[in-house]
């Protein structure tokens, strides 16, 4: 995978996620330096901040801005880097939303603030969902406190207003007749409005809420003054200022139609989805403080009565004494935690709730009786020994005649679940773009980074690194997890592993892709077991890092607590090959400055014997003519020679210097215009003989230097090939160079052209040393070695062969190989043959 196929793998994964992120300076109204393209999800582009046109302080809204800039700049002042706030922006449609911003805060080696890196998340949904569970928590601890019902329903009006402020919410129950609407509560609508609809018939098209009542489903009015369901009422409304409507009825479980819970609006307006869910879920609350009450009056409000309601809750309800003993619970906390009633009302705080919060729940028990409630988070050990996360509300209530604690708990697993996953997904992309940073690092720190964070962005226990040899026969172990280094007990590790024999931790390589193995415990043929006092393995999950269609490495992880899936191959993929992207470039780095290196050196030496030729002549030259000294030794000529000799060998060691670091670069720009899309082709026929000699015309001096006997053989009348010709070019000028270059002084080139079926064979074949077999097979790639797998691997670049391959390739042709050692190469290129149409010019395919 190239580093492009890595940028975008790692743009596709911010972009498909739900967080943004932002990069702003530590300047006045915060310019923005980089924005994630998922932006647009708040209406906005990157270009309206990269442009200027916005900063990052235009979106917070206005409420928030003081409150924000104070906590970043009390954090900027400190020691700590990261800092997480929860603050609202306004979208480009003007709506605001709630989000999560963690910032990390990006510092010079002198600790001045250089900018700052915010993933934001849009938690406008879950402040809604906790909005609701506040207001069902309300209710339930209403109806467990013995409130009216009329209280209970107001309570519901009054958080809907605080939940959506240009809202006026109305309930309105039906008559025992259920004839009518009647007893209408509202805290902001104005009496003379709720006595003017006190006792509406119910009917299809009377106004909203009796409408909604007697089809028994929702009913939106987006203006008042235009829809035909509010002609008798129009007047009315138009006094009371209301412009809109959406009136959701009130229905129980078994289907029973209890009133209508109402949202009025004083501008024509059309209900959001968010708007929608409150008002259904205002509209269950209601249905369930009705039925409930209902059942209650029915039961004469006995504490027998009471129980019931509690054990058909789902949530854990419990009553205790101001010490914390229990004295009551619900049919919930028995079936969620195991214990029977019994158990549960001779327990303490301190029986089932993990000691680490044993002081923390016991010191908000005491403070409920002064401060009247408590909203917390804690855990339940249940009987099992499993810890369940728990939301708690509790507040004061009597019971019984006595002071006690009324807690609802709810089963919180899910949100926990979901919130871990959420947070793990914000620090597997901080990890990839913590690696893409560490250009300035060892390869044994970007090797140690990557295998670490593999391991902690699983959530896994153990890690290990193998790299592959050449031929792909042997994985050569790297290194393992500081974790697993510490429980294992092997004392003579081996480091090299034989794919034939190794066992399922070589089917990555086997298989060319992800293994998962859950239970490691199961028989499996591809197991071979392990050592003793190797680490126990409960689950295992190793991938293949590719370099093209060559696998250079192996990753594993093991031992996770829960099943590996789809998403941790993903996360595991994508981070090492982000750390074999991050190795090519430094091995890059590191060619260009070895080359670079060698010809300052090679400049050096002949700069070094040019003087020394020219301080001897001028030496020579004054002593000859002295009178006394009329004649030159023969050894003044022997020293010229000499040193024309070595004057001549640097000369060659700076052009071969030269020629490298030429070949090198220009593969650089090759390899770079390929990763971004910029090569084209142009095609055209041309004849494959012009081609062999531009070729051979950019060559014939090195050719004529080394005396190489050059034979080319392409019949006359050969067929035309559809071609880019100056790539076509290239690639031969590559190929025949590289010959030249191998062949000794006095060797031989052959170049001939044959014509196979619809395709042209051209081999180009030298008297050189020839290619080391186990090479052949990766000389086409752009990183090859022949050590280990870090190491040279950029001769493939210094070659240029890749070019070649990559070229014949989009010619829709083949190219291959054939060398052996001490006896030549040749190389062989069959490309499609084309012809012309004498009349329209047109290619057509032979």
């Amino acid at each position: 995978m190239t580093q492009l196929d890595v940028n975008s793998e790692i743009a596709k994964v911010v972009n498909d996620s739900p967080v943004t992120i932002f990069i702003w300076k530590a300047e006045e109204g915060w310019p923005v330096e980089f924005v994630s393209e998922n932006v647009r999800q708040f209406g906005y582009s990157p270009d309206d901040f990269l442009s200027g046109k916005l900063n990052y302080e235009d979106i917070i809204h206005p409420d928030d801005i003081e409150r924000v800039y104070k906590e970043v700049t009390e954090y900027s002042g400190t020691h700590i880097d990261n800092f997480v706030q929860e603050y609202r922006i306004l979208t480009a449609s003007g709506e605001t939303r709630c989000i999560d911003d963690r910032t990390i805060i990006r510092r010079d080696d002198n600790g001045n603030i250089q900018y700052y890196e915010g993933v934001i998340l849009d938690i406008s949904q879950r402040k809604l969902s906790e909005a609701i569970i506040d207001c069902r928590n309300q209710v339930l601890e209403a109806l467990a406190s013995g409130e009216t019902l009329n209280e209970i329903l107001t309570r519901l009006v009054r958080s809907t207003k605080r939940i959506i402020p240009e809202a006026i919410s109305i309930v309105m129950l039906l008559d025992e007749e259920k004839e009518h609407l009647v007893h209408a509560i509202s805290t902001h609508l104005p009496d003379f409005y709720k006595k003017a609809i006190e006792g509406l018939p119910i009917g299809e098209g009377i106004g909203s809420c009796s409408t909604a009542v007697y089809t028994g489903k929702r009913v939106v009015v987006e203006d008042i003054m235009e829809h035909p369901y509010w002609e008798d009422l129009r007047e009315v409304a138009l006094k009371a200022g209301l412009r809109a409507s959406c009136c959701e009825p009130i229905i129980s479980s078994n289907n029973e139609v209890f009133g209508t819970f109402g949202m009025y609006f004083r501008e024509p307006h059309t209900p959001t989805q968010e708007e929608i869910d409150i008002l259904k879920a205002n509209a269950n609350l209601a249905a369930i403080a009705i039925n409930n009450k209902k059942t209650l009056d029915n039961a004469l409000e006995s504490e027998q009565k009471l129980r019931i309601i509690l054990n058909n809750v789902n949530d854990q309800i419990y009553i205790s004494e101001l010490d914390g003993k229990n004295v009551a619970v619900n049919q919930a906390v028995v079936d969620t935690l195991g214990y029977s009633k019994k158990e549960m009302l001779s327990t303490y705080p301190s029986d089932i709730v993990p000691a680490k919060d044993v002081r923390r729940v016991s010191k908000l028990m005491k403070g409920i009786e002064t401060d009247g409630r408590a909203i917390y988070e804690t855990e339940a050990i249940s009987k099992d020994g499993k810890q369940i996360p728990l939301e708690v509300s509790a507040r004061f209530v009597i019971y019984d005649g006595k002071k006690t604690i009324l807690s609802v708990a709810r089963d919180i697993t899910e949100r926990k679940k979901a919130e871990s996953k959420r947070l793990l997904e914000e620090e597997r992309l901080e990890a990839l773009v913590k690696l893409n940073s560490m250009t300035g690092a060892s390869l044994n720190e970007i090797t140690d980074f990557a295998r670490e964070e593999a391991v902690r962005l699983t959530e896994s226990s153990l890690g290990y690194l193998a790299f592959m040899n050449a031929d792909e026969t042997a994985l050569i172990m790297h290194s393992w997890s500081e974790s697993a280094m510490k429980e294992c007990g092997i004392k003579d590790k081996n480091f090299v592993y034989p794919i034939e024999t190794t066992g399922l931790w070589g089917e990555a390589v086997k298989q060319r892709r992800p293994i998962i193995t859950n239970d490691y415990s199961l028989p499996s043929p591809m197991k071979k077991g392990y050592p003793g006092n190797h680490v126990e393995l409960t689950r295992h999950m190793n991938i293949p890092i590719f370099d093209g269609d060559h696998i250079v490495a192996v990753a594993g992880v093991g031992n996770k607590e829960e099943e590996y899936n789809e998403s941790d191959v993903r996360q595991l993929t994508l981070l090492m090959q982000g750390m074999w992207s991050l190795i090519q470039r430094k091995q890059i780095e590191d060619a260009l400055k070895q080359y670079s290196d060698e010809l300052k050196m090679a400049n050096e030496e002949l700069r070094s014997i040019s003087r020394i030729k020219t301080e001897f002549i001028a030496e020579r030259l004054e002593f000859i003519y002295r009178p006394e000294n009329s004649e030159s030794s023969i050894l003044d000529d022997e020293m010229i020679r000499a040193i024309d000799d070595q004057q001549a060998k640097a000369i060659n060691s700076v052009l071969l210097n030269s020629e490298r670091l030429k070949r090198m670069v220009n593969s650089l720009l090759y390899m770079s215009q390929e990763q971004a899309g910029k090569i084209e082709y142009t095609f055209s026929l041309t004849h494959v003989d012009k081609l062999i000699s531009e070729a051979l015309m950019n060559l014939i001096l090195l050719i004529d230097e080394k005396g190489i006997t050059l034979e080319v053989d392409v019949p006359d009348r050969m067929p035309a090939i559809r071609s880019d010709k100056n790539k076509l070019t290239q690639t031969l000028t590559i190929l025949i160079d590289n010959a030249v270059k191998f062949t000794p002084e006095g060797g031989r080139i052959n170049i001939d052209v044959v014509e196979e079926s619809d395709y042209l064979h051209l081999r180009i074949a030298d008297t050189g040393a020839g290619i080391h077999k186990d090479l052949i097979p990766h000389i086409f790639q752009k990183f090859y070695q022949m050590e280990d797998a870090r190491s040279r691997m950029y001769q493939g670049l210094e070659s240029g062969l890749y070019i070649c391959k990559d070229i014949i390739l989009e010619h829709k042709g083949e190219i291959w190989i054939e060398s052996e050692k001490g006896k030549g190469t040749t190389f062989h290129i069959r490309l499609p043959i084309g012809a012309v149409d004498n009349d329209s010019l047109q290619l057509i395919k032979t």
